[in-house]
Order: C-alpha cells, then sequence, then structure tokens
C-alpha cells in the first residue's frame, strides 16, 4: 500500500526517496519523462486516491513543487477557427506533442489541411537524444501515435483498417499508395524511436500493401521484437531498437471489482425508492498474466536509457483510466491511476540519480465519472434523488463506502468532459508550470528545457 507523502525543509520526503531539487539549479534538461495519464482529472484522482490512500493522502507526483491547470483545447475540421468544447486522445495527444491545437481524431496533423506537425520525439530523434515510448494500450493507439505518427484518423492503426467503412471515412489519402505515410503501425516500423512498449500485436501482423506483414518492415527496420516480461528483461541489456508487443491490443487491467463488478443503472423498489448497488472492493485481475506492468515497463526503459550522454525523452502513459471511465469501470480506472503513480516513482528515483530529468504529469483530456452522496443529500424530498446513468459503491481502506457515478450514458461508454486537466512538474524547467496554461505549453516547456530546435 501507498504510504503518506511528509515534507521537510529543502525537500520533499516520498516513501522514503528524497526529491532534492525543489528549487531546480538549472532550466537545462538532458531528460524529459513525460507522463500522461489518460483521461484524468482532478475527480479521477481524487476517486482514485481517496480508494488507495484516504481521503487526507496524496499520490507521488502531488508533492512536485509545481503544478498548473491546462486548458484543453480542440477546433472543428470543417472550420478551425472554431472552437469545440471536448476533445479526445488524439487531438489531447497532438497538443501535447506537437504544441498544435487540432480537431478531434488527427495524429500530429493539422485541423482542416492535414499538414504535418514536428513531434517532441521527432525534434529529440533529430538531435541525437534517444527517444521512448511506453504505454498500456496499443502502440498504434491515439495517445501514442500523436508522439511518432502523421495520418487524419487515430483509428487507422494498422493496413486494414485505412479503408472507409459505412460510419468511418478513416484514412485512404493516407494510403503509400497514394501518397501518403501508411497506417500508424507502418509509422512506427519506420519511426526510428529506440523503444517502443505496450500492445498491438494485431495491428502489426496485417499485411502492408505490398502483402509483406508491418511485423517483418518492423524487423527488418532493426527491432528486436518482444512479447512478454520475460523477454523483455532479457534484452535490456542489448543495444538497438526494441518494440515490445504484449498483447494483441490494449493490454489488460491490474485490478478489476469483485465479481466482475463495475457501475450500473440504480434499481428502483417497488415504492420507488432507489436501490443501493451492493458495495465491493477491487482485486487483482487474473487476466494480466505475465505482462510487464507499467511500472517495470517504466523501470525498463529508464535502465536502457541510463547511460545516455545525450540525453532522452520519454513518454508513459497509463490508457486505460479513461478506456475504464468509458466502460464504467472504477476499480479498473482506480488501478491503472495506482499504476501510473507507480511508473512515477521510478522516475523520480531516475531523477534523484540524475537532477538534469524534467519530469512532467498531465493528462489528454477529462472525463465523466464523479463522486456523488449516497444517499442523496436531497433523499428527503418527496421525490426519491438518485444519480441517473449507473453508478458503484466501493469499500474503502478507512472503512467508509464512496460512490462513483457515471451520469452521461446509460447504456453505452461514458463521455468525455471539456474540463481544464492538471500539470505537475519537478526538474529543470519545470518552474514553467504554473498559472493556468494551454495544453500545448507542454510542449514548449519541454522544448525550451532541452534547448530543441
Amino acid at each position: 500500500m501507498l504510504r503518506r507523502v511528509q515534507v521537510s525543509v529543502g525537500c520533499v520526503v516520498l516513501l522514503g526517496v528524497p526529491i532534492h531539487h525543489v528549487r531546480a539549479q538549472s532550466t537545462v534538461a538532458s531528460n524529459v519523462i513525460l507522463f500522461v495519464g489518460d483521461g484524468v482529472d482532478d475527480h479521477q484522482l481524487t476517486i482514485a486516491r481517496n480508494y488507495l490512500l484516504g481521503a487526507d493522502d496524496a499520490f507521488s507526483f502531488e508533492a512536485f513543487p509545481y503544478r498548473a491547470a491546462a486548458r484543453v483545447l480542440t477546433v472543428s475540421e470543417q472550420d478551425p477557427g472554431m472552437p469545440e468544447y471536448v476533445g479526445d486522445s488524439a487531438s489531447g495527444g497532438t497538443a501535447i506533442a506537437a504544441g498544435v491545437v487540432t480537431s478531434r481524431g488527427r495524429i500530429a496533423t493539422r485541423a482542416g489541411n492535414g499538414q504535418p506537425v514536428d513531434t517532441l520525439l521527432e525534434l529529440a530523434g533529430r538531435a541525437g537524444k534517444r527517444t521512448g515510448i511506453v504505454t498500456t494500450s496499443s502502440i498504434t493507439d491515439a495517445t501514442p501515435a500523436s508522439f511518432v505518427a502523421h495520418i487524419r484518423r487515430r483509428f487507422c492503426e494498422g493496413p486494414r483498417d485505412m479503408l472507409p467503412t459505412e460510419t468511418d471515412p478513416r484514412c485512404p489519402e493516407d494510403l503509400k499508395a497514394n501518397g501518403g505515410r501508411g497506417s500508424i503501425a507502418e509509422q512506427l516500423a519506420a519511426s526510428g524511436v529506440e523503444l517502443l512498449l505496450g500492445g498491438g500485436y494485431r495491428h502489426f501482423t496485417q499485411p502492408d500493401e505490398t502483402g509483406v506483414a508491418v511485423l517483418q518492415r518492423v524487423r527488418d527496420a532493426g527491432y528486436r521484437v518482444v512479447r512478454d516480461a520475460g523477454a523483455l528483461n532479457e534484452f535490456l541489456g542489448v543495444s538497438g531498437k526494441l518494440m515490445g508487443l504484449f498483447g494483441a491490443g490494449t493490454l489488460p487491467v491490474e485490478w478489476v471489482g469483485e465479481d466482475g463488478r463495475r457501475a450500473r443503472r440504480v434499481r428502483l423498489a417497488q415504492d420507488g425508492a432507489p436501490v443501493a448497488p451492493e458495495p465491493f472492493r477491487c482485486v487483482a485481475n487474473p487476466e494480466f498474466g505475465n505482462r510487464p506492468t507499467l511500472e517495470a515497463m517504466t523501470r525498463a526503459a529508464l535502465t536502457r536509457f541510463e547511460p545516455a550522454p545525450d540525453g532522452f525523452v520519454l513518454m508513459v502513459e497509463s490508457a486505460s483510466i479513461d478506456k475504464q471511465a468509458h466502460a464504467g469501470n472504477p476499480c479498473g480506472q482506480i488501478g491503472e491511476t495506482r499504476a501510473l503513480d507507480e511508473a512515477v516513482r521510478v522516475a523520480i528515483e531516475f531523477q534523484n540519480r540524475h537532477p538534469d530529468t524534467l519530469i512532467m504529469v498531465s493528462s489528454d483530456h477529462g472525463h465523466s465519472a464523479q463522486i456523488v452522496p449516497w444517499p442523496s443529500l436531497f433523499a428527503a424530498r418527496s421525490e426519491p434523488q438518485y444519480p441517473p446513468g449507473k453508478v458503484a459503491r466501493l469499500l474503502t481502506l478507512e472503512g467508509g463506502v464512496m460512490a462513483v457515478s457515471y451520469g452521461t450514458n446509460a447504456n453505452y461508454l461514458e463521455e468525455h468532459t471539456g474540463t481544464q486537466v492538471p500539470v505537475y512538474a519537478s526538474g529543470p524547467g519545470a518552474s514553467e508550470v504554473r498559472g493556468l496554461l494551454q495544453q500545448t505549453d507542454l510542449f514548449r516547456i519541454a522544448r525550451a528545457a532541452m534547448r530543441l530546435q
């Protein structure tokens, strides 16, 4: 169990590990580790914090010396001058990765005209720095793709995903036969990014336009491909490019609800009174198997990158905070938030050995799950009060019951929200993280800290 964060004079003590750089000695960072908690906003953090640590405790990154809020900006594809008020992982990922406000679904391309924009990893690679991506989603998913690929639609992950469907125009103009760069998987194969760890194996087994499997293109480009935690550890000390594909798509979450329980619609008794859903706890997911955790993948990446005299940029995403919130599964998203915190603590250990490392923790967009009172604050009214949509009640370590409401859809997936998201930072250049930022400022701050051209 995570322990309480203590504050002492001159440094922050986190789980027995002091963070000595509350005041950064330099604004120049050799290394940048950027964490994206997909779908995280203050409410999602509070849900997980209450369950994992208690109502008066904090996550590791919440002890960082610099904090801000970032506005999530998105524009219309038809009229890029017109704002849209709720983004997705593609537009949010592009804002963070490339410093550009774009439309939903676009990957590192401008709204309206599709012009590709340079990403932080591409700039770092050109400067001779090492680059890597770690994620619990498919490595072709929207957030990781935004740091490497350039394509019209986020769902064009493999060659077979490029052609239009009845409901999605997809990306025929991005086919190589039409002068494009190919699918996201094909672009990753040709990217030169040294380290790619996550899921998405099924997108790489697809044949490209010439009939050759993308996985063969990956190997032809010099990547070693590993499929489980043992193989990952075996190649930690081996130089060269490494791709870890630890699942067919998004990796299974580490935690689930007891007996598979999650949020459900509130049922009414015969007298019309709401029936409280039975409270439950979170347990380990037996389907996770022998895959590496987000913490283990982050540690593996930093172990490979530690001898990096020219520096590196590493993006680490805890992807299923968002995906499990869509599904009304609080234990899935809580477990993924726990995984994010554990991965950040690995980065803090690295930063204590290498103070020229900037760590930033943020999100691509907000989500709709929220803590609500149960019973309702207005339960005494003549008409029973209860949350719409779906509700879960969790048994907390403090002995209480926390009700989590998913109120945007009673039958299908929960929605994103248009809220601002938090940003936490520590290390060289972190002092720029203050006040109210735009999401694109994360790209600017990281680029400036590393002096990238």
